[in-house]
């Protein structure tokens, strides 16, 4: 199991934005028009008691590493010297929640969290529908669990404040999460004339560390409002119906020797790269070597490792019509390598499926012909008896 542990600490008086310009926190104001029905009382409740709890940043490359998420933990941290605060880094850069709904059962779970923050409005483009069936999944698995997290969504964006509320934000409201919007705060600075964005971030998403600082604001304002209600715990309430579907609610990675392969597949090592997704991957470069897999699932996909080296795969559900994927691309040319779960079917009728995945000849671009297989994705609204 993978993951990721950081704790450091930072000074929250100012912000040194501008060269020669220090910026105070401006209030940040949150949408009057929303009451959520969800707070974070049971979460200081056992702070202030000095019970250890757990922090959690999920999301994409925004919220990994030391940023805005861990910056709040570290606050928390420093407000409650006696208590012990541990932050767990359950992010993962270039990756929406249909890549990550499927490992939370590896990755997020087991660290029982009692906080969590939710960021996904821009990694949720891509596989739009897909994505909001995701990220329903993934708070429902948080909720229905024994040690249920009180649970914040967080809205960021590009450097024009491009981002993707339609279906986030309707979600976060349906169970009435607790939400800040921290790219709001900050274009008030920015209109302000107080911050450029050059100055903040990196690139056109991705904030330094004065930019994380600054979308921490929102959130540690939050935080310091929650804390009040330590004293009278609200009642946790029941948790709603799904917003999307039930179906990913009990998504699952399912290790790959689960499958059927023959002597043209051997077991390898996980690179780097694919051992944060997986724990066993299976690799061929032979032309026509063939993977099945049978699961009682209405979703069915793989977790396929993308490099320079890599062949094109064909694929199948259920006997039918194959379809061609190309794995490597112009991004692996460059020497890119990273892991990519492919969902070939979804909403298929309830019952036993069969995947099956065939080796194709490589892109003429591509150094080899490799087709590297770490699991498999599956999900069913309803599981199998046990």
């Amino acid at each position: 199991m993978m993951y990721r542990v950081a704790i450091a600490w930072a000074c929250w008086a100012t912000l040194v934005t501008m060269p020669g310009v220090v910026v105070a926190a401006e209030e940040y104001k949150s949408d009057p028009g929303y009451k959520p029905t969800r707070d974070l009382s049971q979460f200081f409740a056992k702070v202030k008691a000095g019970r250890s709890v757990t922090v959690m940043g999920i999301g994409g490359s925004v919220t990994e590493g030391h940023s805005w998420a861990a910056m709040s933990a570290e606050w928390l941290q420093k407000q409650y010297p006696n208590t012990h605060i541990h932050y767990v880094d359950g992010a993962f850069g270039g990756t929406g929640p249909d890549a990550v709904v499927f490992r939370f059962r590896r990755d997020i779970l087991p660290h029982h969290p009692d906080l969590v923050f939710i960021e996904y409005t821009v990694n949720s483009y891509a596989k739009h529908d897909i994505n909001f069936k995701a990220l329903d999944g993934m708070v429902l698995q948080l909720l229905r669990q024994w040690q249920k997290p009180d649970i914040v969504f967080v809205y960021v964006g590009n450097d024009k404040g491009e981002r993707d509320l339609s279906k986030v934000q309707p979600l976060a409201r349906h169970y009435g999460f607790q939400e800040v919007d921290p790219r709001k705060h900050l274009q008030t600075l920015i209109d302000a004339g107080k911050v450029r964005w050059q100055d903040i971030a990196r690139d056109r998403i991705h904030p330094n560390e004065k930019g994380h600082a600054i979308y921490a604001e929102p959130l540690i304002q939050l935080l310091k409002q929650q804390a009040a209600l330590a004293d009278r715990p609200t009642p946790v309430p029941p948790v709603p119906p799904p917003y999307a579907s039930e179906e990913w609610a009990h998504a699952a990675l399912v290790p790959v020797v689960a499958a059927h392969y023959g002597n043209q597949w051997k077991a390898v090592k996980p690179s780097p790269w694919g051992e944060r997704f997986w724990d066993e991957m299976i690799e061929s470069d032979q032309v026509g070597a063939t993977v099945t897999f049978t699961a009682n699932s209405t979703t069915i996909g793989a977790y396929l490792l993308i490099a320079n080296d890599c062949g094109n795969i064909a694929w199948s559900i259920d006997g039918g019509k194959e379809t061609e994927l190309m794995l490597a691309n112009w991004g692996t040319v460059q020497g890119g390598m990273w892991a990519s779960n492919s969902i070939f079917a979804s909403d298929l009728p309830a019952g036993e499926h069969t995947l099956k995945i065939t080796v194709k000849p490589k892109w003429e671009k591509s150094t080899g012909n490799f087709v590297r297989i770490g699991g498999f994705c599956v999900a069913n609204p309803k599981p199998a008896a046990k």
